[in-house]
Protein backbone atom coordinates (compact mmCIF):
# COMPACT_ATOMS: atom_id res chain seq x y z
CA UNK A 1 0.00 0.00 0.00
CA UNK A 2 1.19 3.69 -0.78
CA UNK A 3 1.78 5.86 1.70
CA UNK A 4 -0.63 8.62 0.70
CA UNK A 5 -3.68 5.61 0.93
CA UNK A 6 -2.10 4.35 4.38
CA UNK A 7 -2.93 8.02 5.27
CA UNK A 8 -6.26 8.55 4.28
CA UNK A 9 -7.23 4.94 5.61
CA UNK A 10 -5.86 5.81 8.98
CA UNK A 11 -7.75 9.09 8.84
CA UNK A 12 -10.84 7.20 7.98
CA UNK A 13 -10.48 4.68 11.05
CA UNK A 14 -9.54 7.60 13.48
CA UNK A 15 -13.43 9.40 12.11
CA UNK A 16 -14.79 6.06 13.04
CA UNK A 17 -13.41 5.91 16.11
CA UNK A 18 -13.78 9.08 16.78
CA UNK A 19 -17.88 9.22 15.18
CA UNK A 20 -18.49 5.91 17.81
CA UNK A 21 -17.17 7.43 20.29
CA UNK A 22 -19.05 11.21 19.99
CA UNK A 23 -22.35 8.38 19.99
CA UNK A 24 -21.55 6.72 23.00
CA UNK A 25 -20.98 9.89 25.03
CA UNK A 26 -24.00 11.58 23.37
CA UNK A 27 -25.80 8.14 24.38
CA UNK A 28 -24.41 7.88 28.26
CA UNK A 29 -25.74 12.04 28.10
CA UNK A 30 -29.24 11.17 27.02
CA UNK A 31 -29.29 7.81 29.49
CA UNK A 32 -28.28 10.36 32.87
CA UNK A 33 -30.64 13.04 31.10
CA UNK A 34 -33.61 10.29 30.90
CA UNK A 35 -32.77 8.99 34.42
CA UNK A 36 -32.26 12.18 35.94
CA UNK A 37 -35.51 13.48 34.89
CA UNK A 38 -37.57 10.63 34.99
CA UNK A 39 -40.91 11.07 36.80
CA UNK A 40 -40.70 9.66 40.31
CA UNK A 41 -43.68 9.95 41.14
CA UNK A 42 -46.02 9.17 38.39
CA UNK A 43 -48.91 8.71 40.29
CA UNK A 44 -48.81 11.84 42.62
CA UNK A 45 -51.35 14.06 40.77
CA UNK A 46 -54.20 15.11 42.84
CA UNK A 47 -57.21 16.20 42.58
CA UNK A 48 -58.95 16.86 46.78
CA UNK A 49 -61.86 18.19 47.96
CA UNK A 50 -62.61 17.58 51.50
CA UNK A 51 -64.76 18.83 53.88
CA UNK A 52 -67.28 20.63 50.76
CA UNK A 53 -69.93 18.09 51.12
CA UNK A 54 -73.04 19.70 51.66
CA UNK A 55 -74.73 16.60 53.32
CA UNK A 56 -72.72 16.64 56.19
CA UNK A 57 -74.99 17.62 59.52
CA UNK A 58 -73.35 16.75 62.73
CA UNK A 59 -71.40 19.62 64.37
CA UNK A 60 -67.49 19.64 63.85
CA UNK A 61 -65.83 19.45 67.32
CA UNK A 62 -62.00 19.86 67.17
CA UNK A 63 -59.12 18.66 68.30
CA UNK A 64 -55.52 19.38 67.92
CA UNK A 65 -51.96 17.68 68.60
CA UNK A 66 -48.68 19.45 68.78
CA UNK A 67 -44.94 17.54 68.63
CA UNK A 68 -41.78 17.91 67.71
CA UNK A 69 -38.42 16.02 66.75
CA UNK A 70 -34.87 17.07 66.46
CA UNK A 71 -33.20 17.01 62.82
CA UNK A 72 -29.73 18.49 63.56
CA UNK A 73 -26.93 16.88 61.48
CA UNK A 74 -24.09 14.75 62.19
CA UNK A 75 -20.99 17.01 62.06
CA UNK A 76 -18.73 14.23 64.02
CA UNK A 77 -17.27 13.07 61.20
CA UNK A 78 -14.61 15.53 59.60
CA UNK A 79 -14.29 13.67 55.93
CA UNK A 80 -17.96 14.26 55.64
CA UNK A 81 -18.36 17.64 55.94
CA UNK A 82 -21.90 19.34 56.32
CA UNK A 83 -22.90 21.55 53.80
CA UNK A 84 -24.54 24.81 54.83
CA UNK A 85 -27.64 26.31 52.24
CA UNK A 86 -28.49 29.22 51.46
CA UNK A 87 -25.61 31.75 50.33
CA UNK A 88 -22.59 30.53 48.35
CA UNK A 89 -20.96 26.66 47.74
CA UNK A 90 -18.46 25.65 50.07
CA UNK A 91 -19.85 26.63 53.36
CA UNK A 92 -19.05 23.72 55.99
CA UNK A 93 -21.07 23.85 59.08
CA UNK A 94 -18.60 24.29 62.19
CA UNK A 95 -20.88 23.58 65.16
CA UNK A 96 -24.56 23.69 66.52
CA UNK A 97 -25.74 26.87 67.74
CA UNK A 98 -29.27 25.58 68.68
CA UNK A 99 -31.20 22.99 67.45
CA UNK A 100 -33.05 22.31 64.31
CA UNK A 101 -36.65 21.07 64.42
CA UNK A 102 -39.75 19.25 62.57
CA UNK A 103 -42.57 20.38 64.16
CA UNK A 104 -46.00 19.24 63.64
CA UNK A 105 -49.48 20.30 64.14
CA UNK A 106 -52.26 17.87 63.59
CA UNK A 107 -55.99 19.78 63.56
CA UNK A 108 -59.28 17.21 63.76
CA UNK A 109 -62.86 18.30 63.02
CA UNK A 110 -64.83 15.21 63.98
CA UNK A 111 -64.66 14.63 60.68
CA UNK A 112 -61.31 15.01 58.47
CA UNK A 113 -58.12 15.58 59.70
CA UNK A 114 -54.66 17.73 58.74
CA UNK A 115 -51.16 17.36 59.55
CA UNK A 116 -48.90 20.53 59.23
CA UNK A 117 -45.30 19.66 59.45
CA UNK A 118 -42.84 23.18 59.60
CA UNK A 119 -39.15 22.12 58.93
CA UNK A 120 -35.97 24.44 59.66
CA UNK A 121 -34.75 23.94 56.40
CA UNK A 122 -33.79 25.76 53.51
CA UNK A 123 -36.78 23.76 51.19
CA UNK A 124 -37.94 20.00 50.33
CA UNK A 125 -38.52 19.22 47.25
CA UNK A 126 -42.28 18.33 46.04
CA UNK A 127 -41.11 14.05 45.43
CA UNK A 128 -40.01 14.63 49.24
CA UNK A 129 -43.16 15.23 50.32
CA UNK A 130 -44.74 12.44 48.62
CA UNK A 131 -42.56 10.31 50.43
CA UNK A 132 -43.25 11.57 53.63
CA UNK A 133 -47.21 11.34 52.69
CA UNK A 134 -46.62 7.66 51.64
CA UNK A 135 -44.90 6.65 54.97
CA UNK A 136 -47.70 8.07 56.84
CA UNK A 137 -49.91 5.46 58.71
CA UNK A 138 -53.30 4.93 57.04
CA UNK A 139 -54.30 4.06 61.03
CA UNK A 140 -53.52 7.84 61.69
CA UNK A 141 -56.74 9.21 58.95
CA UNK A 142 -54.92 12.29 57.75
CA UNK A 143 -56.84 13.43 55.19
CA UNK A 144 -53.77 16.02 53.99
CA UNK A 145 -50.26 16.70 54.70
CA UNK A 146 -49.02 19.57 54.09
CA UNK A 147 -44.78 20.45 54.75
CA UNK A 148 -43.31 24.12 54.83
CA UNK A 149 -39.91 24.50 55.16
CA UNK A 150 -38.99 27.83 56.95
CA UNK A 151 -36.05 28.45 54.23
CA UNK A 152 -33.44 28.99 56.85
CA UNK A 153 -29.94 29.98 55.39
CA UNK A 154 -28.18 28.31 58.36
CA UNK A 155 -29.23 24.42 57.71
CA UNK A 156 -28.02 21.81 55.89
CA UNK A 157 -28.36 21.75 51.84
CA UNK A 158 -31.36 19.66 51.22
CA UNK A 159 -31.25 21.18 47.63
CA UNK A 160 -28.18 20.34 46.05
CA UNK A 161 -27.14 23.63 44.98
CA UNK A 162 -24.38 24.87 47.63
CA UNK A 163 -22.52 21.73 47.63
CA UNK A 164 -18.52 21.84 48.13
CA UNK A 165 -18.16 23.60 44.94
CA UNK A 166 -20.37 24.10 41.55
CA UNK A 167 -20.48 21.05 40.76
CA UNK A 168 -21.21 18.85 43.57
CA UNK A 169 -24.32 18.55 45.42
CA UNK A 170 -24.19 19.58 48.70
CA UNK A 171 -27.19 17.10 50.25
CA UNK A 172 -26.12 13.94 51.96
CA UNK A 173 -28.73 11.42 51.59
CA UNK A 174 -28.75 10.02 54.72
CA UNK A 175 -29.43 13.77 56.21
CA UNK A 176 -32.42 13.58 53.56
CA UNK A 177 -33.53 10.42 55.19
CA UNK A 178 -33.50 11.62 58.40
CA UNK A 179 -35.90 14.22 57.97
CA UNK A 180 -38.18 12.60 56.13
CA UNK A 181 -38.26 10.33 59.05
CA UNK A 182 -38.66 13.19 61.63
CA UNK A 183 -41.33 14.46 59.74
CA UNK A 184 -43.33 10.77 59.79
CA UNK A 185 -42.52 10.84 63.84
CA UNK A 186 -43.87 14.16 64.34
CA UNK A 187 -46.37 13.78 62.69
CA UNK A 188 -47.26 10.41 64.48
CA UNK A 189 -46.55 11.90 68.12
CA UNK A 190 -48.85 14.72 67.08
CA UNK A 191 -52.06 12.35 66.06
CA UNK A 192 -51.01 10.36 69.53
CA UNK A 193 -51.67 13.45 71.44
CA UNK A 194 -54.53 15.16 69.78
CA UNK A 195 -57.30 16.35 72.39
CA UNK A 196 -60.32 18.77 72.71
CA UNK A 197 -58.96 21.80 71.79
CA UNK A 198 -60.45 25.70 71.00
CA UNK A 199 -59.11 28.08 68.34
CA UNK A 200 -58.63 31.96 68.26
CA UNK A 201 -56.96 33.42 64.65
CA UNK A 202 -55.13 36.58 65.19
CA UNK A 203 -53.81 39.18 62.90
CA UNK A 204 -51.01 42.00 64.22
CA UNK A 205 -50.31 44.77 62.26
CA UNK A 206 -46.70 44.47 62.30
CA UNK A 207 -44.59 47.23 60.33
CA UNK A 208 -41.81 46.25 58.19
CA UNK A 209 -39.22 48.87 59.70
CA UNK A 210 -36.22 47.81 61.67
CA UNK A 211 -37.27 44.21 61.02
CA UNK A 212 -37.35 43.51 56.93
CA UNK A 213 -36.36 45.52 53.94
CA UNK A 214 -37.65 44.52 50.75
CA UNK A 215 -34.79 44.35 47.97
CA UNK A 216 -36.24 44.34 44.61
CA UNK A 217 -39.05 47.24 43.47
CA UNK A 218 -41.96 47.29 43.83
CA UNK A 219 -41.71 47.49 47.90
CA UNK A 220 -44.63 45.41 48.99
CA UNK A 221 -44.38 43.65 51.77
CA UNK A 222 -46.15 40.46 53.44
CA UNK A 223 -44.72 41.45 57.07
CA UNK A 224 -48.25 41.36 59.52
CA UNK A 225 -47.74 38.24 61.97
CA UNK A 226 -51.03 36.25 61.96
CA UNK A 227 -51.63 33.51 64.31
CA UNK A 228 -54.04 30.37 65.06
CA UNK A 229 -53.76 29.77 68.82
CA UNK A 230 -54.90 26.46 70.23
CA UNK A 231 -55.94 26.18 73.78
CA UNK A 232 -57.32 23.59 76.37
CA UNK A 233 -61.43 24.23 76.90
CA UNK A 234 -61.32 23.28 80.11
CA UNK A 235 -58.16 25.42 81.63
CA UNK A 236 -57.49 27.55 78.67
CA UNK A 237 -53.86 26.58 78.92
CA UNK A 238 -52.17 26.66 75.29
CA UNK A 239 -51.56 23.66 73.38
CA UNK A 240 -49.57 25.18 70.81
CA UNK A 241 -49.85 28.39 68.01
CA UNK A 242 -48.80 28.13 64.66
CA UNK A 243 -47.34 31.68 63.53
CA UNK A 244 -46.76 33.07 60.00
CA UNK A 245 -44.69 36.02 59.35
CA UNK A 246 -42.74 36.92 55.67
CA UNK A 247 -39.40 37.60 55.99
CA UNK A 248 -36.07 35.01 55.11
CA UNK A 249 -34.45 33.13 58.06
CA UNK A 250 -30.23 34.97 57.17
CA UNK A 251 -30.49 37.10 60.03
CA UNK A 252 -26.82 35.81 60.81
CA UNK A 253 -25.70 36.25 57.08
CA UNK A 254 -23.24 34.81 54.92
CA UNK A 255 -20.36 34.13 57.26
CA UNK A 256 -22.17 32.00 59.93
CA UNK A 257 -21.02 28.70 59.67
CA UNK A 258 -22.73 27.31 62.77
CA UNK A 259 -26.22 25.66 62.54
CA UNK A 260 -29.12 27.67 64.04
CA UNK A 261 -32.52 28.17 62.86
CA UNK A 262 -32.34 31.58 63.37
CA UNK A 263 -34.78 34.14 64.44
CA UNK A 264 -38.02 31.33 64.07
CA UNK A 265 -36.15 29.57 66.99
CA UNK A 266 -35.94 32.10 69.20
CA UNK A 267 -39.56 33.18 68.41
CA UNK A 268 -40.61 29.79 69.52
CA UNK A 269 -38.61 29.47 72.40
CA UNK A 270 -39.67 32.54 73.67
CA UNK A 271 -43.88 31.83 72.77
CA UNK A 272 -43.07 28.70 74.98
CA UNK A 273 -40.57 30.21 77.88
CA UNK A 274 -41.07 33.50 77.60
CA UNK A 275 -38.16 36.06 77.94
CA UNK A 276 -35.31 35.86 80.89
CA UNK A 277 -33.46 38.41 81.87
CA UNK A 278 -30.41 38.39 84.55
CA UNK A 279 -32.47 34.98 85.91
CA UNK A 280 -35.62 36.93 85.97
CA UNK A 281 -38.92 36.57 83.78
CA UNK A 282 -39.87 39.61 82.08
CA UNK A 283 -42.23 38.48 80.02
CA UNK A 284 -43.81 34.85 80.81
CA UNK A 285 -44.44 32.32 77.93
CA UNK A 286 -47.11 29.96 77.02
CA UNK A 287 -45.88 26.86 77.17
CA UNK A 288 -47.54 24.61 74.46
CA UNK A 289 -45.80 24.23 71.36
CA UNK A 290 -45.04 26.49 68.50
CA UNK A 291 -44.67 26.34 64.81
CA UNK A 292 -43.51 28.79 62.61
CA UNK A 293 -44.38 28.74 59.18
CA UNK A 294 -42.87 31.69 56.32
CA UNK A 295 -45.28 33.62 54.13
CA UNK A 296 -44.57 35.26 51.34
CA UNK A 297 -40.64 36.13 51.10
CA UNK A 298 -39.85 36.77 46.85
CA UNK A 299 -38.89 40.02 46.34
CA UNK A 300 -36.72 39.38 48.25
CA UNK A 301 -38.05 40.07 52.01
CA UNK A 302 -34.92 39.92 54.66
CA UNK A 303 -33.23 41.59 57.63
CA UNK A 304 -30.09 42.49 55.54
CA UNK A 305 -26.86 43.77 56.96
CA UNK A 306 -28.05 47.57 55.98
CA UNK A 307 -31.56 46.42 58.73
CA UNK A 308 -30.94 47.66 62.56
CA UNK A 309 -32.94 45.78 65.02
CA UNK A 310 -33.54 46.81 68.47
CA UNK A 311 -34.01 44.28 71.29
CA UNK A 312 -37.12 45.13 72.61
CA UNK A 313 -36.73 43.97 75.95
CA UNK A 314 -32.69 44.95 76.48
CA UNK A 315 -33.16 48.01 74.47
CA UNK A 316 -29.87 47.08 72.74
CA UNK A 317 -29.60 47.53 68.67
CA UNK A 318 -27.76 45.51 66.61
CA UNK A 319 -27.00 46.43 62.81
CA UNK A 320 -24.11 43.26 62.00
CA UNK A 321 -25.46 40.23 61.37
CA UNK A 322 -24.90 37.45 64.31
CA UNK A 323 -26.55 35.33 66.69
CA UNK A 324 -27.59 38.22 69.23
CA UNK A 325 -29.39 40.28 65.72
CA UNK A 326 -31.73 36.76 65.03
CA UNK A 327 -32.82 36.82 68.74
CA UNK A 328 -33.57 40.49 68.58
CA UNK A 329 -35.60 39.68 65.58
CA UNK A 330 -37.45 36.54 67.20
CA UNK A 331 -38.17 38.71 70.51
CA UNK A 332 -39.17 41.33 68.55
CA UNK A 333 -42.38 39.34 67.09
CA UNK A 334 -42.70 37.73 70.45
CA UNK A 335 -42.90 41.06 71.99
CA UNK A 336 -46.20 41.83 69.69
CA UNK A 337 -47.56 37.95 70.05
CA UNK A 338 -47.58 37.41 73.63
CA UNK A 339 -49.60 40.23 74.87
CA UNK A 340 -51.89 39.21 72.18
CA UNK A 341 -52.00 35.59 73.21
CA UNK A 342 -53.07 36.19 76.76
CA UNK A 343 -55.69 38.91 75.99
CA UNK A 344 -59.37 37.52 75.41
CA UNK A 345 -60.52 40.13 72.53
CA UNK A 346 -62.03 36.87 70.78
CA UNK A 347 -64.00 34.15 72.19
CA UNK A 348 -62.22 30.77 71.26
CA UNK A 349 -64.35 28.47 68.69
CA UNK A 350 -64.28 24.69 69.45
CA UNK A 351 -67.41 24.08 66.67
CA UNK A 352 -64.92 24.48 63.93
CA UNK A 353 -65.05 22.69 60.70
CA UNK A 354 -62.00 21.94 58.25
CA UNK A 355 -62.31 21.67 54.46
CA UNK A 356 -59.43 21.01 52.01
CA UNK A 357 -58.64 21.32 48.27
CA UNK A 358 -55.78 20.55 46.80
CA UNK A 359 -54.51 20.76 43.01
CA UNK A 360 -51.60 19.55 40.83
CA UNK A 361 -49.97 22.16 38.45
CA UNK A 362 -47.71 21.07 36.33
CA UNK A 363 -44.91 24.28 35.35
CA UNK A 364 -43.16 25.01 31.91
CA UNK A 365 -39.29 24.66 33.18
CA UNK A 366 -37.93 28.03 30.95
CA UNK A 367 -34.88 27.93 33.18
CA UNK A 368 -31.33 25.92 31.84
CA UNK A 369 -29.60 26.19 35.04
CA UNK A 370 -32.48 24.13 36.69
CA UNK A 371 -31.79 21.94 33.94
CA UNK A 372 -28.60 21.67 33.78
CA UNK A 373 -28.72 20.89 37.64
CA UNK A 374 -31.18 18.27 37.51
CA UNK A 375 -29.05 16.09 34.82
CA UNK A 376 -25.91 16.36 36.69
CA UNK A 377 -27.67 15.50 40.29
CA UNK A 378 -26.91 18.84 41.84
CA UNK A 379 -30.91 19.12 41.77
CA UNK A 380 -32.24 15.72 42.78
CA UNK A 381 -36.06 16.19 41.46
CA UNK A 382 -38.02 13.89 38.96
CA UNK A 383 -40.09 16.00 36.16
CA UNK A 384 -43.37 15.52 34.96
CA UNK A 385 -42.22 15.42 31.23
CA UNK A 386 -39.92 16.56 29.41
CA UNK A 387 -39.76 20.32 30.44
CA UNK A 388 -42.04 20.32 32.81
CA UNK A 389 -42.05 20.29 36.49
CA UNK A 390 -45.03 18.64 38.93
CA UNK A 391 -45.94 20.43 41.87
CA UNK A 392 -49.12 21.50 44.20
CA UNK A 393 -51.54 24.28 45.42
CA UNK A 394 -53.69 23.84 48.29
CA UNK A 395 -56.26 25.75 50.17
CA UNK A 396 -57.37 25.02 53.26
CA UNK A 397 -60.65 26.07 55.56
CA UNK A 398 -60.68 25.98 59.29
CA UNK A 399 -63.62 28.03 60.80
CA UNK A 400 -63.32 31.64 60.13
CA UNK A 401 -59.94 31.14 58.76
CA UNK A 402 -58.14 30.00 55.59
CA UNK A 403 -54.80 29.01 54.58
CA UNK A 404 -53.13 29.08 51.08
CA UNK A 405 -50.14 26.57 50.74
CA UNK A 406 -47.77 27.99 48.03
CA UNK A 407 -45.09 26.00 46.71
CA UNK A 408 -41.94 28.38 46.79
CA UNK A 409 -40.89 31.90 47.25
CA UNK A 410 -44.03 33.90 46.24
CA UNK A 411 -43.68 37.92 45.87
CA UNK A 412 -45.93 39.60 48.07
CA UNK A 413 -47.68 41.79 45.94
CA UNK A 414 -49.19 38.50 43.97
CA UNK A 415 -50.65 37.82 47.80
CA UNK A 416 -51.36 41.14 48.94
CA UNK A 417 -51.91 43.23 45.77
CA UNK A 418 -49.27 45.80 43.80
CA UNK A 419 -48.73 44.03 40.93
CA UNK A 420 -46.97 47.12 38.53
CA UNK A 421 -46.57 47.11 34.77
CA UNK A 422 -42.69 47.47 35.70
CA UNK A 423 -40.92 49.82 32.74
CA UNK A 424 -38.32 47.61 31.18
CA UNK A 425 -39.33 44.60 31.81
CA UNK A 426 -39.24 41.90 29.58
CA UNK A 427 -43.50 41.41 28.41
CA UNK A 428 -45.04 44.88 27.97
CA UNK A 429 -48.22 44.00 29.46
CA UNK A 430 -50.93 44.43 32.43
CA UNK A 431 -50.63 42.68 35.39
CA UNK A 432 -52.29 39.00 34.72
CA UNK A 433 -52.64 37.99 38.10
CA UNK A 434 -55.20 39.66 39.42
CA UNK A 435 -57.04 39.70 41.80
CA UNK A 436 -54.09 39.05 44.52
CA UNK A 437 -54.46 36.12 46.59
CA UNK A 438 -55.65 37.38 49.86
CA UNK A 439 -58.28 38.62 48.16
CA UNK A 440 -59.69 35.31 46.63
CA UNK A 441 -59.34 33.72 50.36
CA UNK A 442 -62.43 33.16 52.38
CA UNK A 443 -62.28 33.76 56.38
CA UNK A 444 -61.34 36.84 58.26
CA UNK A 445 -57.74 35.68 58.48
CA UNK A 446 -55.93 34.32 55.83
CA UNK A 447 -52.75 32.20 56.38
CA UNK A 448 -49.53 32.18 53.12
CA UNK A 449 -47.76 29.35 53.98
CA UNK A 450 -45.09 29.75 51.65
CA UNK A 451 -42.28 26.81 50.14
CA UNK A 452 -45.12 24.17 51.43
CA UNK A 453 -44.55 20.93 49.72
CA UNK A 454 -42.17 21.84 47.64
CA UNK A 455 -39.07 24.64 46.86
CA UNK A 456 -39.69 25.91 43.17
CA UNK A 457 -38.03 28.94 43.87
CA UNK A 458 -39.23 32.87 43.13
CA UNK A 459 -42.84 33.39 42.01
CA UNK A 460 -42.23 36.52 40.03
CA UNK A 461 -45.87 38.55 38.58
CA UNK A 462 -44.72 37.77 34.49
CA UNK A 463 -45.33 41.81 34.26
CA UNK A 464 -42.53 42.13 36.04
CA UNK A 465 -40.03 39.93 35.07
CA UNK A 466 -36.61 40.78 33.17
CA UNK A 467 -33.88 39.00 32.01
CA UNK A 468 -33.01 41.26 29.31
CA UNK A 469 -32.00 44.76 28.76
CA UNK A 470 -33.52 47.45 29.33
CA UNK A 471 -33.94 46.70 32.98
CA UNK A 472 -36.64 47.29 35.40
CA UNK A 473 -37.34 50.81 36.63
CA UNK A 474 -34.43 51.87 34.30
CA UNK A 475 -31.80 50.35 36.40
CA UNK A 476 -28.33 50.07 35.31
CA UNK A 477 -28.11 46.24 35.66
CA UNK A 478 -30.28 43.13 35.78
CA UNK A 479 -32.40 42.45 39.07
CA UNK A 480 -31.99 39.22 41.26
CA UNK A 481 -34.53 36.58 41.19
CA UNK A 482 -34.87 35.13 37.68
CA UNK A 483 -32.17 32.68 37.72
CA UNK A 484 -33.68 31.12 40.53
CA UNK A 485 -36.88 30.97 38.89
CA UNK A 486 -38.84 28.15 37.20
CA UNK A 487 -40.09 30.73 34.46
CA UNK A 488 -42.26 33.42 34.13
CA UNK A 489 -45.31 31.48 33.09
CA UNK A 490 -45.19 30.17 37.07
CA UNK A 491 -46.92 32.77 38.82
CA UNK A 492 -50.11 32.85 36.02
CA UNK A 493 -50.38 28.82 36.46
CA UNK A 494 -50.64 29.03 40.23
CA UNK A 495 -52.62 31.96 40.58
CA UNK A 496 -55.03 30.61 37.77
CA UNK A 497 -55.40 27.36 39.51
CA UNK A 498 -55.86 28.96 43.46
CA UNK A 499 -58.58 31.29 41.88
CA UNK A 500 -60.30 28.29 40.67
CA UNK A 501 -60.13 26.59 43.88
CA UNK A 502 -61.51 29.88 45.36
CA UNK A 503 -64.24 29.97 43.46
CA UNK A 504 -65.16 26.44 43.70
CA UNK A 505 -65.23 27.45 47.15
CA UNK A 506 -67.26 29.93 47.53
CA UNK A 507 -70.12 28.05 44.87
CA UNK A 508 -70.20 24.87 47.53
CA UNK A 509 -70.52 27.83 50.23
CA UNK A 510 -73.45 29.59 48.44
CA UNK A 511 -75.17 25.94 47.30
CA UNK A 512 -75.12 24.79 51.24
CA UNK A 513 -76.65 28.38 52.45
CA UNK A 514 -78.94 27.45 49.58
CA UNK A 515 -79.93 24.28 50.84
CA UNK A 516 -79.76 25.31 54.60
CA UNK A 517 -82.83 27.59 54.28
CA UNK A 518 -84.77 26.01 52.26
CA UNK A 519 -85.14 22.98 55.27
CA UNK A 520 -87.93 23.12 57.50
Amino acid sequence: MQPQSQNRSGRRRLLRILSVGLLLVLLLVMARAWYALRDREPSADLVLNLGLDTQQTTRPILRAGFARVTINPDLSNPTRPVWLAGFDQHRAATAIHDDLWAIACVIDDGHHRLGIVALDAIGLFHDDVVKIRRRLDPAWNLGYTTVCATHNHSTPDLMGLWGPNLWHSGVDPRYREQVITASVQALQQAVERLEPAEVVFREIITPPDGLVTDTRKPHVYDSNLRLMHFTRPDSGATLGTLTTWGNHPETVWSRNTEITSDYCGYLRDALEKGIVLEGKTVDPGMGGIHLFINGAVGGLMSTTPSVTVEDPYTKQQFKEPNHDKARAVGRQLAHRILPELRQNKKAPASAVSLSIQARTVELPLDNWGFLLASILGLMDRGHSSWMKLRTEVALIGLGDASIACIPGEIYPELVNGGVERAPGADFDLEPVEIPPLRELMPGSVRFVFGLANDEIGYIIPKSEWDRKPPYLYNAQRGVYGEVNSVGPETARLIHETFRAMCLENSRRHQALSLSRSRQP
